[in-house]
């Protein structure tokens, strides 16, 4: 009930009260703090720095620093659709190939979205676009041909982070699919 001195803040409460849709009336509502866009906005730039360090270890062809972002008990899909499991074996594939077919590649970052769904849990997507390789793994193939005539492998990363305290965000899960060039119908 309004009284007199409080009429202003009841037009106000009658107004708004009419446009909310009646499935919302009654339902629990917590006003958002001004800290919870704050927080958004740090994870998002927090986790594409993290993105982009990778990109930067990639191009100094630097496996440690690549994986560094992995949790010890991170699990990570390759292009090929193999599991690796744990910081020390996501390290062990990536020197691998920084040390054969991918010793001399450029890697290209570009950040599809970052979605916060909890304030400590994230999923992030990026393309890859590789250059510079001297050969694909059996069953890849080039997605697209550079200005340059060359091959580029695209992929599709898929990042599960969780915020880890005082050391910023860390990868628990990943998994990379290849985008294979368009497949030409009959």
């Amino acid at each position: 009930m309004c009284v007199p001195r409080t009429i202003g803040l009841c037009a106000i409460l009658s107004i708004a009260s009419a446009t909310v849709p009646m499935s919302l009336r009654g339902q629990e509502t917590r006003p958002m703090t001004t800290q919870q866009p704050v927080a958004a906005a740090n994870a998002d730039a927090e986790i594409r720095a993290l993105i982009a360090a990778q990109a930067a270890a990639w191009n100094r062809h630097d496996a440690a620093a690549w994986a560094s972002p992995f949790t010890p008990a991170a699990e990570f899909i390759n292009i090929l659709g193999t599991p690796f499991s744990g910081r020390p074996a996501i390290e062990g594939i990536t020197a691998r190939i920084f040390s054969s077919f991918f010793r001399t590649t450029h890697d290209s970052v570009t950040v599809q979205n970052v979605v916060l769904v909890t304030p400590d849990i994230a999923v992030a997507q990026f393309e890859h676009a590789v250059t510079g390789y001297t050969a694909l793994p059996t069953g890849i193939l080039p997605s697209t041909t550079g200005a340059d005539g060359n091959g580029v492998l695209r992929t599709r990363m898929t990042y599960v982070l969780q915020r880890t305290g005082d050391h910023g965000w860390a990868i628990v899960h990943g998994q990379n699919t290849a985008i294979l060039p368009p497949v030409k119908l009959p």
